[in-house]
């Protein structure tokens, strides 16, 4: 039976998604998780890093350093474990089910990617609440509301023709695939300004690059995590750097 649920975790899109039952697999049993499953769970994972999915527990937002809010809720404090599973090393159950993802938005990614919507959230025929009743759907813009006295950040769903008071509100994304989101405009610019820099500095570092100031202040990379923005840089930096090996990663230990 397909799922009217607005929102689900990563952990039972990426089961649902391969065909399998979210709840036959547990913590003991990761290591023999279906291989559709891994690519599902890497394949969101990525794109929820990349701000091309919006999830609403996850903010790819820096931490202010007066924030009240969970430190939970910012993707900076999983990022190994976010890294962890792109780089198919280990799947952490916990953070699997805590990361959300609302339908409408998935369904956003899974069109401009040109990725077949799977049946068990999207039946054919069904009406979903996200549809206008006129057609078409409404634009809606995300922001980040910062707690007054500690705890959880929220959610604040905004139509998107409003306008964006300044640089400082903590924009997460759009929620309409009609829209570019803010996150992917941010993305578009300092990918911009970083292939002008290497045109004239060839042998600049990604590394370097995050940290550049017409990056941080001007392209707007200082409200995404220096993770997110390397991703974007990647992206358009010359072959020869591209393919310079770093730092290799952290030998952690992999038990829950």
């Amino acid at each position: 039976m397909p799922l009217i649920s607005t929102n689900l975790s990563v952990w039972d899109i990426g089961f649902r998604w391969a065909g399998f039952d979210p709840d036959r697999f547990y913590v003991n049993q990761l290591f023999f998780l279906p291989l559709t499953v891994k690519d599902n769970f890497k394949l969101l994972m990525e794109a929820i890093l990349s701000g091309e999915v919006l999830c609403e527990t996850l903010t790819l937002a820096k931490r202010p350093t007066d924030s009240k809010a969970d430190p939970q809720y910012y993707i900076r404090s999983h990022i190994d474990d976010v890294y962890d599973c792109i780089w198919g090393k280990k799947y952490n159950r916990k953070l699997l089910k805590w990361a959300v993802i609302e339908r409408d938005s998935f369904r956003g990614w899974c069109e401009i990617r040109a990725i077949p919507l799977p049946e068990f959230w999207f039946p054919p025929g069904w009406k979903y609440d996200f549809e206008m009743p006129e057609g078409g759907t409404q634009a809606l813009r995300a922001r980040h509301q910062e707690p007054s006295e500690g705890g959880l950040f929220s959610l604040r769903f905004e139509p998107a023709y409003i306008d964006i008071e300044d640089s400082s509100s903590n924009i997460l994304d759009e929620t309409s695939p009609d829209n570019i989101r803010a996150s992917k405009l941010v993305s578009l610019c300092c990918q911009k300004i970083a292939s002008t820099i290497w045109k004239d500095q060839p042998d600049r570092t990604i590394a370097s690059m995050v940290k550049d100031e017409l990056i941080q202040k001007y392209g707007g990379g200082d409200h995404y995590a220096e993770e997110t923005v390397r991703g974007w840089l990647k992206e358009v930096a010359p072959l020869h750097v591209k393919n310079k090996r770093g730092r290799p990663p952290k030998n952690r230990d992999k038990t829950e």
